[in-house]
């Protein structure tokens, strides 16, 4: 009950400050805390350690997650398959939904988007059911009211949050920016975890060391590794930056005039236009991503328009037409899919232009589309953008087969500049290092598939795996497949691979491309730059500058440098700080709307207004930043030394050993000792059903072996069918010197107050047969569980009898004693084992 987030056996290397967090909340009461550590300190492993350490203490039953819609994925995989938790994703798109029954009240262990949860019928379902042990707000800087014209405004986001402050016993709120500059704001998330802390934001200033009391923040520069080095290796990011070969400026300058013009009918048709909209956003994305990746797009667009087209013939029962446009289809089918002139392949061409066909017929609503215009939204956005971009021709251009056929033929015919410099840039690093493995970050599948043709066709024997999204297996089967020594030196990644994946084998990134949000840069630098990471970690930005999207980056890391050097945060190549970049970019992301940034500049060349624009954005983001710094100042860091009297945890892990060796002979199974760190759980036949190790390194980096901890599935299992016995069959007799007859029992006590705080604690009770208490005996207790076994001293009749007019009276006087069982609450007590004593 000390150390069980220690114990875990989730394959993953423990931290000193993630065990340190966890043990503080798990011990705190009440539990309603800011969790606010900096970004890549591993918040999702602190609440997951958390939980465990609550449901090892009887202290966890219910539990709900409320987590971004792009999250929810990730959560339910951290939580299930590493720490074999038993969380539901509630949602339509998720395990179970609230159709016909109330959900949240039939399931305990829940993971939901904050979207599916905010409506209002939702919210009244949530506070129908049972209250919760434990809810857990993720990106909780979401979770905002502010003040405009002396009244209070709160989103619905917010609003959720306070009706369901109330319906959980516990409460945890997760951000990496929790303060977006705004006192005010800061103040009212605050106020969801201790309504009494701070009369007001002026209070809360002027008495900021109260902020100790709900919340934790701890940054890069104070985590460290269990033998006190730095946790992070240092990191050095380039922007090489080019400009385009004059047949790419003239396709480029096409295609921006293309996407204005798109823009344009798209805001004249208001409401109609959302779709075109966010169509003309997608194709702007992908232009800025690689010319061949809009190139394809642009060639499915128009195939599709094509097929529209000729459907719209066959309406007007104008049967020439259709067959010419469907003629037409045809050829660009061939073309595109490469596929012969012979039967088997007009076959096959039939068989694409039915699916096409098919998907036409399928009308996507806006939201959809809106969705696929972010591929850093969720997995489904990175893997199916560009489908969904060709597919949408319910609102075009006038005369847009015309201009996309017209666009294509300016399509240049030689490599494209980026692509060359990437090729130089990996033959100048295999030069160096013929074995160096090298990750490179590119959005769209379409200039995925291009980067890795063209590494195979310059460097063949290299090997390239590609890493396209889909579901966790594919991804983790590529990382896998990259990991192994002989394995392909290239993984190329689109959007899906900024989360999930830890890369920190490699030290190489390239930046093909980059995300209009430069948060997102900052999660695909994570990927390589993390903890275990041994070398300095290098990324390569590749930045065509004079691009729109060239221009609007190089600006701002203008700018984020002009501030560093202001504040002195550089560092010796000159590089922003990391932790004032992180700072800068997490509170412009909540202030700039990128997409429109990068939409209006389309019509805006020169980039004045965006330059005007930028820099407001930043000066709001750095006085933001500034203003947090102030307030956070007098936080309690984090020091190695609290980790200490949790860093041994042998006989912790001795004791489960020990207990795994008794329990198991039962089953027929035992575990044989291998090595002093190594185990083998063998079945009759002495075959081998597991191999566990006791070493957290050796489990994290070796297959095939597993952890031995306390929430393993097979110690869970054993502890469940052990604490299930009838409590006749919890005793022990044993005998021992100088002790006249004592009988000593062990009881597990739950008591709850009258504001629904639960707590657990272990009472033992040892008393001898005339009534008289122990207490030497108890202090002691735990020697004799391992003493010389010895006949029992009482009959069955006799040791009820005692049990029933002694030890129970006695454990109840103990408890009221120490605060327990008082009036206005209530307890129960659990009889877990009982050892009688004998004199020898």
């Amino acid at each position: 009950m000390e150390s069980a987030s220690a114990l875990t056996s989730a394959r993953i290397d423990l931290l000193p400050h993630q065990v340190v967090l966890t043990h503080r909340i798990a011990t705190a009461s009440p539990r309603r805390f800011l969790i606010a550590d900096e970004v890549g300190l591993g918040k999702t492993i602190e609440t997951a350690l958390v939980l465990r350490e609550l449901a090892s203490r009887g202290e966890l039953n219910r539990a709900l997650m409320v987590v971004p819609a792009g999250l929810v994925n990730n959560w339910h995989r951290e939580l299930n398959e590493i720490f074999n938790l038993d969380f539901e994703v509630f949602g339509s798109e998720g395990d179970i939904t609230d159709r016909k029954t109330n959900a949240f009240a039939k399931h305990d262990l829940l993971i939901a988007s904050i979207d599916t949860l905010k409506r209002p019928n939702r919210i009244k379902r949530l506070l129908d059911a049972p209250r919760w042990d434990l809810v857990v707000f993720d990106e909780a800087h979401h979770l905002t009211a502010y003040r405009t014209g002396g009244k209070v405004k709160k989103t619905e986001n917010y609003k959720l949050a306070e009706a369901l402050k109330g319906h959980t016993r516990d409460l945890l709120l997760l951000s990496a920016t929790p303060h977006q500059g705004n006192h005010f704001q800061f103040w009212m998330l605050i106020q969801l975890l201790n309504p009494t802390l701070f009369g007001g934001p002026e209070e809360m200033v002027e008495h900021r060391h109260r902020l100790n009391t709900v919340m934790y923040r701890r940054t890069k520069a104070d985590a460290c590794k269990p033998d006190g080095e730095p946790l992070f290796a240092r990191r050095w990011v380039h922007t090489e930056s080019f400009l385009m070969q004059e047949q790419e400026r003239d396709f480029y300058e096409k295609l921006r005039e293309y996407l204005e013009d798109g823009f344009d009918l798209a805001k004249r048709k208001g409401n109609q236009g959302r779709a075109l909209g966010f169509l003309m956003a997608i194709f702007q994305k992908i232009a800025a991503s690689s010319f061949a990746a809009v190139r394809r797009t642009l060639k499915r667009r128009l195939l599709m328009l094509t097929l529209k087209e000729a459907l719209l013939r066959d309406r007007e029962l104008d049967i020439e037409g259709r067959e010419r446009l469907y003629d037409e289809a045809r050829e660009l089918i061939h073309l595109e899919w490469d596929l012969g002139r012979d039967p088997m392949g007009r076959s096959e061409v039939d068989r694409v232009m039915a699916d096409l066909k098919y998907r036409l017929a399928r009308k996507l609503d806006d939201d959809a589309l809106e969705m696929a215009s972010d591929p850093y939204g969720s997995e489904f956005a990175a893997s199916h953008v560009e489908d969904i971009a060709s597919s949408v021709v319910d609102l075009h251009l006038p005369e847009e087969r015309l201009r996309i056929g017209d666009l294509l033929e300016s399509f240049p015919p030689s490599r494209e500049t980026k692509v060359q410099k990437l090729l130089d840039g990996l033959g100048t690093l295999w030069r160096q290092n013929p074995g160096e493995k090298v990750v490179i970050f590119a959005t769209y599948l379409g200039t995925v598939d291009l980067i890795a043709r063209e590494i195979e066709q310059a460097y063949p024997g290299q090997g390239v795996v590609v890493l396209r999204g889909g579901d966790h297996g594919a991804k983790t089967a590529a990382e896998r497949r990259f990991r192994m020594k002989d394995g392909p030196r290239v993984l190329v990644c689109t959007a899906a691979g900024r989360e999930g994946i830890n890369l920190q084998f490699a030290r190489i990134l390239f930046n093909f491309d980059l995300p209009w949000n430069p948060m997102d840069m900052e999660q695909r630098i994570g990927r390589i730059h993390r903890y275990g990471q041994a070398h300095t970690a290098q990324v390569y930005n590749l930045v065509l500058s004079d691009t729109i999207e060239g221009r609007i980056f190089l600006l701002l890391d203008d700018k984020l440098t002009e501030i560093a050097r202001t504040l002195g945060k550089v560092d010796d190549q000159g590089n922003v700080a990391e932790d004032l970049r992180a700072q800068i970019l997490g509170q412009l992301s909540e202030r700039l709307n990128y997409d429109r940034v990068y939409q209006e500049a389309l019509s805006d060349p020169t980039l004045q207004r965006t330059t005007v624009e930028l820099e407001a954005a930043l000066s709001n983001a750095r006085e933001a930043r500034e203003v947090v710094f102030d307030l956070f100042q007098d936080l309690d860091g984090f020091s190695l030394d609290e980790y200490q009297p949790f860093s041994d945890v042998s006989t912790g892990m001795g004791r489960i050993v020990q207990f795994m060796s008794s329990a198991l002979p039962d089953r027929h199974q035992r575990l044989a000792k291998v090595d002093d760190q190594t185990y083998d759980l063998t079945v009759v036949d002495g075959s081998r059903k597991v191999r566990f190790t006791l070493d957290r390194d050796v489990a994290t980096s070796q297959e095939g072996i597993e952890l031995l901890g306390l929430d393993h599935p097979l110690v869970q299992e054993e502890l469940g069918r052990w604490r299930g016995l009838a409590p006749e069959q919890l005793g022990l007799s044993v005998s021992s010197d100088d002790i006249s007859p004592t009988l000593l029992s062990f009881w597990i006590v739950e008591s709850a107050v009258a504001n629904g705080e639960r707590r657990t604690t272990i009472q033992t009770i040892a008393v001898q047969p005339d009534g008289a208490r122990m207490p030497a005996i108890e202090r002691q207790s735990a020697q004799y569980l391992n003493a010389l076994v010895a006949k029992p001293f009482l009959t069955a009749e006799e040791r009820l009898e005692l049990f029933r007019n002694v030890v129970e009276p006695t454990l109840q006087r103990e408890l009221k004693h120490k605060g327990l069982a008082t009036g206005d609450g209530s307890y129960s007590a659990e009889l877990i084992g009982y050892v009688e004593i004998s004199g020898r």
